[in-house]
């Protein structure tokens, strides 16, 4: 329940950022562990913010009420979650950082403990189903 509401609201900044203050995802590119993404993203990304954060604001959403839901629709929730915080890992949260362990602490740390609290309910009984 925590993650969904934590997705919904995810999705309503991102929609707000992208049609108020796109230019505010700018810094991501400079927390990114991969320089071709870093490149990416200040071309092709930010030529293209506007829709791009909409459509992220829909996949929070889809993802939010994925984990309202119970069994399959839950499950590909979780999934598509933990994909989401994957890709955070490699990109950031966009704080700079004076060496690794200050980037790893401000940028990529929190994103593990979400995903690890997370994961295990990949493997939690559904218990929609009534005997």
């Amino acid at each position: 329940m925590v993650f969904a509401v934590a997705f919904l609201g995810g999705a309503l900044v991102h929609l707000y950022f992208g049609l108020f203050s796109p230019h505010s995802y700018a810094p991501f590119a400079d927390t990114v562990l991969w320089p071709w993404l870093a490149e990416l993203w200040r071309g092709f990304i930010m030529a293209n913010i506007g829709w791009l954060s909409l459509l992220t604001a829909v996949f929070e959403l889809a993802v939010s009420l994925g984990l309202f839901a119970r069994g399959c629709a839950r499950r590909a929730a979780v999934l598509a979650a933990l994909g989401f915080f994957a890709f955070i890992l490699v990109l950031g949260y966009s704080w700079p950082a004076d060496g690794w362990w200050e980037d790893f602490l401000k940028n990529r740390a929190g994103t593990l403990v979400m995903a690890a609290t997370l994961a295990p309910l990949l493997r939690a009984p559904d218990r929609s189903r009534r005997a």
